[in-house]
């Protein structure tokens, strides 16, 4: 990829360079509204692509770090899910596993993000290019396209960028040698669902997700644990858990369910920063685990 983009409007150029923010600019159009949701403040970010193109009046939104994590997690979390990996027959299967079991120091959780840059390459097939979104006029919008669309998207370029990066062999090694470390100690079933929960995963990115119920890794649980959570989170829901909390972490538990921003958050709780509110909601991950571990051991006992 060129190391700068120059455009050309009524014969004034402007150059945008590779590895700023604003340079993802056309990553950011294509992004469905289920995720940019994640990042409430985006939403209201202009659609149409004339005036953070051509004039710096969105210089602070673009060069927010929450700007470049939100184009970053989003690219992520779907090319995961478009790549093979070794089936244990001698076969390839499609990705199975959540993205969230995995940390960050796993090789192929590190290869999603790395495959930002050759996804910004291919894109612009789709009309998501610098070329194509500087011809747009003051006034004329980018529509908002569906996750299956976007999904589609990164469907057809993954397999692409794995062959030309020639990164299956190193996803093959990876994937049959994982170790306890590779696993994010911030991951259980439990908290995938309390996760879930926050960020209404009753929208179409969730039907992405699965879990193989044949595959074996060191996060596993038992075949009665995974019953019984179906059962006591249909039973009790999640709202008797968070009805034990203490109300200021029932109030971020509440803002956080509606896509409120850490940083916003924090100021509605009275934090002076956002990292408290990320420490209060792991902290609360952490205690949910421990709700649902506790009814799983009195539902054991009921069998004494």
């Amino acid at each position: 990829m060129a190391q700068f983009i120059r455009l050309f409007k009524a014969g004034k150029p402007i150059t945008i360079e590779q590895g700023t923010n604003k340079f993802r600019l056309p990553l950011f159009y294509a992004i469905p509204k289920e995720m940019v949701r994640q990042e409430k403040s985006y939403l209201d970010f202009p659609r149409c692509p004339y005036e953070p193109i051509w004039t710096d009046l969105y210089e602070k939104q673009i060069n927010d770090d929450s700007f470049l994590q939100l184009i970053m997690d989003s690219y992520a979390f779907t090319f995961w899910q478009f790549i093979d990996v070794p089936d244990g027959k001698g076969g390839y299967k499609r990705m199975t596993e959540s993205f969230n079991h995995y940390s960050g120091d796993f090789p192929v959780w590190t290869l999603c993000y790395m495959a930002l840059s050759p996804i910004q390459e291919k894109i612009g097939r789709f009309g998501y290019s610098f070329q194509n979104l500087g011809r747009y006029p003051r006034g004329k919008e980018v529509p908002w396209q569906s996750y299956e669309d976007f999904a589609s998207e990164i469907a057809a370029v993954a397999p692409e960028i794995i062959k030309e990066q020639n990164w299956q062999p190193l996803i093959d090694d990876a994937w049959l040698n994982r170790t306890q470390e590779d696993y994010s100690t911030f991951s259980s079933r439990a908290k995938t669902d309390f996760y879930r929960a926050w960020n209404h995963s009753r929208t179409k990115i969730g039907t992405m997700e699965s879990l193989d119920p044949d595959e074996s890794t060191a996060e596993s649980v038992a075949l009665g644990r995974e019953n019984f959570e179906d059962e006591i989170i249909s039973k009790l829901r999640i709202d008797d858990f968070v009805k034990t909390l203490s109300p200021r972490d029932q109030r971020i538990w509440e803002l956080k369910a509606q896509h409120y921003t850490d940083l916003e958050i924090a100021a509605e709780v009275g934090y002076s920063t956002h990292s408290a509110v990320v420490k209060r909601l792991r902290h609360m991950a952490e205690c949910y685990d421990q709700y649902v571990q506790n009814e799983y051991e009195d539902y054991l006992r009921s069998f004494d």
